[in-house]
């Protein structure tokens, strides 16, 4: 609540106008928080599912069963900033892994400047992310997984339910504590996602891959706008605890109907 503007501790109190700017006059916020919304859906929603999907299948037995969790779980323990280098060098336009196979391939009209493309830029960064941080939604899903006794779903098939109505009305009623779980880190992740954009693309072309906290880190360490960059990050944290608040009463709920 302060217009704080350097490291010298000298400030004058202004009240709620810090976030009366953050909602009404910032169009440069606007415009993170809109691409932190999509960010959002794809590392929430689609990062979910597929995790979930992918769980699903590995839980099964399978050849070479363990070699694929191994494939997974890898990006988790690498370097971001291996990742972000790695994932740079075959984005790039001209002499990059996915535009060079494009071109051999004799798809070359579908080579595209990847993260120097207003449109594709976001996108770019997005399927990084999803890359690198998918294996631990899986692990946690095959965590949950391996905590539903055989017998049930032995009894249905002996029901004859197939392994879709099965999927259905067994394991996903069953997984529900893991999913509120795994939502619940992805919305954290989604809220706070910073390294990869900012390492990969500085919130650029344009602000195309600006998120919510770019915004906030530029706010204090590139304008000095102390003041302003805590009230955008206290909001961040408002919401995290509310998405906490959430699941614990979804956590609550479901143990009340066991």
């Amino acid at each position: 609540m302060t217009d704080a503007r350097d490291l010298t501790g000298e400030s004058s109190f202004v009240g709620v106008d810090n976030f009366m700017r953050m909602f009404t006059d910032d169009p440069d916020l606007l415009n993170a928080t809109v691409n932190t919304g999509i960010y959002a859906f794809f590392r929430i929603v689609v990062q979910t599912v597929l995790a979930f999907g992918i769980a699903v299948l590995l839980n099964k037995k399978m050849a070479l069963g363990n070699v694929y969790r191994a494939i997974f779980f890898a990006p988790i323990v690498i370097s971001p900033v291996a990742i972000v280098f790695t994932w740079s060098f075959m984005f790039d336009p001209t002499s990059g892994t996915i535009n060079t196979t494009l071109r051999d391939l004799g798809l070359g009209s579908l080579a595209q400047d990847w993260l120097g493309d207003f449109d594709l830029a976001l996108y770019s960064v997005i399927l990084v992310d999803i890359w690198s941080s998918i294996g631990f939604s899986i692990v946690i899903f095959m965590a949950g997984l391996s905590t539903i006794p055989a017998e049930v779903t032995e009894a249905a098939r002996v029901d004859g339910a197939n392994a879709w109505h099965t999927l259905r009305h067994i394991t996903i009623p069953l997984m529900r504590p893991t999913t509120a779980l795994v939502l619940v880190l992805a919305v954290n992740g989604a809220l706070r996602a910073f390294d990869t954009v900012y390492l990969m693309t500085k919130g650029g072309p344009g602000g195309a891959t600006e998120l919510y906290m770019t915004r906030v880190f530029d706010e204090g360490f590139a304008y000095n706008h102390f003041g302003y960059a805590s009230s955008m990050a206290v909001v961040v944290i408002v919401a995290l605890v509310g998405v906490a608040y959430l699941q614990n009463r979804f956590d609550s709920q479901v143990g009340k109907g066991r």
